[in-house]
């Protein structure tokens, strides 16, 4: 499994510069900052698979068995594109989930593509700097998909942190703004951003800034040009530590930004804004192309609670956030690694994207073996080691007494994990492969079940008790993650993790065993 994030961003000055239209006949600039809100992906390996592609934000789930006729014009034209440039077309699970809603002015498609192409190119063994991955990303969304945006979103998602970024025919320069000390801090804590509650759809507000660029219209020119100066005064003021410059210098912008086109703004967004400035923001705009999404303020420290309070008063829902400078990045590579930046939404995700492809019925299955060795009052034997001995304990527990119902049989469920002096007893006289295996030579009998837990189904030890358990004719069941090992081809029911990544295997293991404790207890309490 391969899990990608990459951040969305805010954009101070200059948004619209960085449109071809306008940037390859007089040069664009942007100052822009990534925040702590990400866009996830998770690439997984399926083996004799369709390309099956999952989307938490958009609630689809989509099967792709030809992905030459993939529909590139639905919401999961992204991911698609994306596996049409590195040619799979099979054998993949992709799943998809962002910090931040569709259509919030805050860069989300860039960082969408920038992860993505991360976590494919990951797949496919290829590894591109964050400069490539901007290229990329930006290939697919301007080029294949013939979007009419400009290109600011995929470099910030990609490199992340404060920049200015220049655009011309040439290429992207990205420069990170070395502050003096404090500053981004500062700057940082007086700025707030607040959900209006609209989304907007930038390709339709920026289609028509595009077609008013390319026929070289007076006042948008005149317009991207103030937008464009913005950006290097924005730039100047904040490498000198005028916070409260740069606050009034996003009022200019704002006004400039609206005289593009009459869709930037609207009635709504202009009330919260005069009711922002009344209450002592010195300024800020709509993030993005505009039209609805985020409002971003900039308030001095004296300001914040009565510019919230009139926020929140008009309906609109703040989202705290803090600046990042990490950029597109693995949280968990295809070596099963996680790396220094995990975060819980990234790995609950990862775990979500494994749950969903268990197999039910399986499940069912090994639930029902349970049940019929009560019913015939056979013995339960379950083992394991390291973290599987630690689950093996926690299954015979809730099957002993969470399971128990009052005048109602229950389990006879033994852990062969538990008697320290037994095994340490086998392992020292015949060898740590018997610790297992010796335990169960005066206590198997035939009808018994042995549970052998093993997250690469490759333990010794539980593999001999397995051997032992078919020669008794016990029935046998085994817990596993990666292929099952040997352990797959050593058990009637070998319930396997579909993950490469022992963290998930024995929190899954886990789930079952509390998923099993739960409806064996509802059998009995229906009897």
């Amino acid at each position: 499994m391969i899990i990608s994030k990459a951040p969305v961003r805010l954009s101070f000055g200059g948004g619209g510069t960085d449109l071809p239209a306008y940037y390859e006949r007089h040069g664009g600039a942007v100052l822009s900052v990534t925040i702590d809100k990400y866009f996830y992906t998770i690439v997984e390996p399926v083996a004799d698979g369709p390309v099956e592609i999952v989307s938490s934000d958009y609630q689809l789930h989509q099967r792709i068995p030809d992905m030459k006729k993939a529909n590139l014009g639905d919401a999961l034209k992204i991911p698609k594109a994306v596996c049409k440039r590195y040619g799979v077309d099979s054998g993949v699970y992709m799943a998809l989930k962002g910090d931040v809603p569709t259509g919030s002015g805050l860069g989300l498609s860039g960082a969408v593509t920038v992860s993505i192409v991360q976590a494919v190119a990951t797949f496919k063994g290829l590894e591109h700097s964050k400069t490539e991955l901007a290229e990329i990303a930006s290939e697919i969304e301007i080029g294949a998909l013939k979007r009419p945006i400009g290109m600011q979103d995929q470099y910030a998602a990609a490199c992340g942190g404060l920049n200015f970024m220049t655009f011309s025919r040439d290429g992207v320069t990205v420069t990170p703004l070395d502050l003096p000390d404090g500053v981004a801090g500062e700057l940082e804590r007086r700025l707030l951003l607040f959900h209006t509650g609209a989304s907007r759809d930038s390709a339709s507000i920026l289609s028509g800034q595009k077609k008013s660029t390319e026929a070289n219209d007076s006042t948008v020119i005149a317009a991207l040009d103030g937008l464009k100066d913005q950006a290097h005064r924005m730039r100047d003021v904040l490498l000198a530590g005028d916070l409260d410059g740069f606050g009034r210098l996003l009022d200019d912008g704002w006004r400039y930004k609206k005289s593009l086109a009459k869709n930037i703004s609207n009635a709504a967004i202009d009330r919260y804004y005069a009711a922002a400035l009344a209450q002592g923001a010195l300024g800020g705009k709509i993030a993005g192309a505009g039209g609805g999404g985020f409002l971003l303020l900039y308030c001095p420290p004296e300001a914040q609670a009565g510019v919230m309070e009139k926020m929140m008063e008009m309906g609109l829902e703040r989202l705290p956030f803090c600046f990042e400078t990490g950029g597109a990045q693995l949280t968990l590579d295809h070596t099963g690694r996680f790396s220094a930046t995990i975060t819980p939404e990234g790995y609950l995700l990862g775990m979500r994207a494994v749950v969903s492809r268990l197999d039910k019925d399986q499940i069912a299955r090994i639930a029902d073996i349970i049940w019929e060795a009560r019913a015939h009052d056979r013995q339960i034997f379950i083992m394991g080691n390291g973290g599987s001995a630690s689950t093996a304990s926690h299954f015979c527990s809730d099957l002993s007494k969470t399971t128990l119902i009052p005048g109602k049989k229950g389990f006879r469920v033994v852990p062969l994990t538990d008697n320290i002096p037994l095994m340490t007893a086998w392992g020292n006289d015949a060898g740590f492969e018997n610790i297992f295996y010796g335990q169960l030579l005066n206590l198997l009998n035939p009808g018994d079940v042995v549970i052998g837990i093993s997250g690469g189904g490759m333990s010794g030890n539980v593999l001999k008790a397995m051997e032992l358990a078919r020669e008794r004719g016990a029935r046998t069941v085994g817990m596993a993650g990666f292929s099952g090992g040997r352990l797959k081809d050593a058990v009637q029911e070998c319930f396997i993790v579909p993950s490469d990544n022992y963290q998930f295997i024995e929190d899954v293991h886990m789930i079952l065993v509390h998923l099993i404790a739960s409806v064996l207890r509802e059998r009995i309490a229906r009897q």
